[in-house]
């Protein structure tokens, strides 16, 4: 059997606990690559609305839009990506 499977002071894992272990560990797993995920599309989210503010400023290719909705896009993100990488890291930490 690999060391890995091994506790200090036991030879072996009983059936039930070598399940608990690697459930918890493909638990912890899955946890860790959509947390990864999640803040990559917020880290996304918020190069995109900050290309929008720089096209608006510089009206790249006559790019304009109203600045009541410019207002409203970046209100949204900050709103939005606080929100959710608070209740992400919260529930992440919580976890563990």
């Amino acid at each position: 059997m690999p060391n890995e499977l091994r506790y200090e002071g036991r030879s072996e894992l009983t059936p039930k606990e070598f399940l608990e272990r690697e459930t918890t560990l493909r638990t912890l797993r899955m946890r860790e690559k959509l947390l990864t995920a999640l803040l990559y599309l917020y880290s996304f989210l918020v190069i995109a609305t900050t290309a929008i503010f720089f096209l608006q400023g510089f009206h790249f290719r006559g790019f304009d839009l109203d600045s009541s909705l410019l207002m409203w896009l970046g209100g949204a993100t900050v709103g939005e990506v606080a929100g959710l990488i608070t209740l992400t890291v919260t529930h992440y930490l919580k976890a563990n």
